[in-house]
């Protein structure tokens, strides 16, 4: 971090002395975001052409040093609660704690630790008797919500003015292919998409960007709507968004930000299905 004041731009991982724990101010977040890194090896069972994580390799997290952890999240708290760390760090008209947010530089999920963090952050939040003006968010690509231990802690997220936003991207499996580099079907997307709003109130966030200067096709944004309105029961909106910095894969050397018109777009062809969006352009 180049100054004290945070950016969009700058989402670095690290912060101070902290391994696990790194505040960013986002677009979406629209104020302070106290990410939480569980994979510190750069490990994800996804390859996203558009991940900006420098070094990304297929595989799990390492076990979490959990008093260190908590440590880090309990100090940055108390900064955030008690001290001065918006006034001193987040740019004028983001001053503002919007969240706790498991995103880290790979899938959160996959941690076996994942239960004994949510219940950390469960309990820090107590102790600073953090409200529902801050959230607590899991940013995920859904692959691991099957597993007993993963619902455990969404249904502590859940009880913890929580969130899951839900990665999608695209809507066939050839599309989510390039995008993703994973081969996975539509219908398990679906299948764990609805467990998971069972137990979280979950959104959809999905990355669109231009490949070769080329904006995504009318073909891909219709299959992209017609999911979204077949999973219309079970989510709470959708949340839209289009690269803002330079990818870290080689894969990504050909892709760049859509145009404010195409995401308005696809968020106008979305709401006029009653489904709430937001458009951060």
């Amino acid at each position: 971090m180049k100054n004290n004041i945070l950016t969009f731009s700058d989402h670095s991982r690290h912060f101070k002395d902290c391994i696990y724990v790194y505040p960013v101010v986002s677009r979406r977040s629209q104020g302070v975001s106290l990410g939480i890194n569980l994979n510190i090896n750069n490990a994800c069972n996804w390859r996203c052409v558009y991940c900006q994580v420098e070094g990304l390799v297929r595989g799990k997290p390492e076990r979490i040093d959990l008093p260190r952890l908590k440590f880090e999240l309990d100090m940055m708290l108390d900064w955030i609660v008690n001290g001065k760390f918006i006034q001193e760090y987040a740019p004028v008209g983001l001053q503002r704690f919007n969240d706790i947010c498991l995103s880290g530089n790979g899938e959160s999920t996959l941690s076996e630790d994942f239960v004994a963090v949510c219940e950390i952050i469960a309990e820090l939040r107590k102790k600073y008797t953090i409200g529902k003006d801050a959230k607590t968010v899991l940013i995920s690509n859904g692959s691991e919500i099957l597993k007993e231990n993963v619902q455990q802690g969404l249904r502590i997220i859940a009880e913890n003015n929580g969130e899951l936003w839900f990665k999608i991207d695209r809507a066939n499996p050839s599309a989510i292919n390039l995008v993703n580099q994973v081969s996975i079907d539509i219908n398990g997307v679906i299948k764990r998409l609805e467990l998971a709003s069972s137990l979280c109130k979950t959104y959809v966030q999905s990355c669109w960007f231009r490949v070769d200067q080329i904006e995504p096709s009318a073909e891909l944004v219709a299959e992209f709507v017609a999911l979204m309105v077949q999973l219309k029961p079970y989510i709470a909106g959708v949340l839209l968004y289009s690269t803002a910095r330079n990818p870290a894969l080689p894969e990504g050397d050909n892709i760049s930000q859509v145009s404010p018109e195409f995401l308005t777009n696809l968020a106008d062809q979305i709401a006029e299905n009653g489904i709430m969006v937001k458009n951060y352009v």
